[in-house]
């Protein structure tokens, strides 16, 4: 199967964080391996926020800089990062699509290829943040709903985290800024679809990111990537991306969960924040 047609170019795998990235990423590398994967090797070049990247492409010490220093200059370090890999880079990013303080935007659109969106009921990733991060249910939502939420925020200006702080805005702002910003397609996958017609979700992505994958190819990486075998190799290999405060990273692997876990006062606080964006993807309905 051929998968790198865009040397030089970027794939980013965008999401607002516990909306199926990981589960598409594993997809990916079983589809290009053809075969198993271990969830500990997946198929990726990075993710955008990564410092060790930075330092190699920029010949700085990030923790050296400001934020917005770093962040005026990462278009660039992905531009050279980008050139020297010649091939088509796959890179997750949980960042917003947002400018630096110079009016520029952080994501070089001149070197991306594509975009593809993974996005989820805002209710339910209440729940799956919650688990990740070992936190409650209200304060999951206090980051949702936060205009200035954020992931590996820096203490002071001391930048001793390995990743640059992530930008996440609130939830509807970050979908809106993935979706309707850009200048490159951009490809929306939700996660409730990767669900329930797996086949047919994945085919588009995979023809939207341009194979020669067959249909016994896709077919073949979604039995592998079940959430049942990823549940397992954790289970017994650990993985690396689970918070080290949390008991498991693939912990249900469902829709709906939120029905559950949240009581109808909490919903109702998510919901009245994001109503518009939910209807628009379908996760309400008139």
């Amino acid at each position: 199967m051929k998968f790198d047609l865009h040397p030089g170019k970027i794939l980013w795998l965008a999401s607002y964080p516990k909306s199926g990235n990981t589960w598409f990423r594993a997809f990916l590398t079983s589809l290009i391996n053809e075969g198993e994967i271990e969830i500990n090797k997946m198929q990726q070049d990075g993710i955008f926020s990564d410092r060790l990247l930075f330092d190699a492409f920029s010949d700085l010490e990030s923790r050296d800089l400001y934020e917005e220093e770093a962040k005026v200059m990462i278009a660039d370090v992905y531009r050279l990062a980008a050139a020297w890999a010649k091939k088509l880079l796959v890179l997750k990013v949980h960042d917003a699509f947002e400018t630096d303080v110079d009016g520029n935007n952080i994501i070089p659109e001149d070197v991306t290829h594509k975009a593809i969106y993974l996005v989820r009921n805002p209710l339910d990733v209440v729940g799956s943040f919650a688990n990740h991060n070992n936190s409650s249910i209200e304060d999951a939502i206090t980051l949702l709903n936060n205009p200035s939420g954020c992931l590996a925020r820096q203490p002071g200006n001391l930048n001793v985290n390995p990743q640059f702080r992530q930008n996440l805005h609130d939830w509807s702002t970050h979908v809106k800024s993935w979706i309707d910003k850009p200048s490159f397609e951009v490809l929306v996958i939700r996660y409730e679809d990767m669900l329930t017609s797996p086949f047919e979700t994945f085919r588009k992505a995979v023809d939207f990111i341009g194979t020669d994958a067959t249909d016994q190819q896709v077919q073949a990486a979604i039995e592998q990537t079940s959430f049942e075998k990823l549940s397992r190799q954790e289970e017994e290999k650990g993985f690396h991306e689970k918070h080290r405060l949390s008991r498991v990273f693939f912990r249900a692997g469902k829709m709906g969960n939120w029905e559950e876990e949240l009581t109808s006062d909490q919903a109702a606080v998510v919901i009245s924040k994001h109503s518009e964006t939910m209807h628009r993807l379908g996760y309400l309905r008139s």
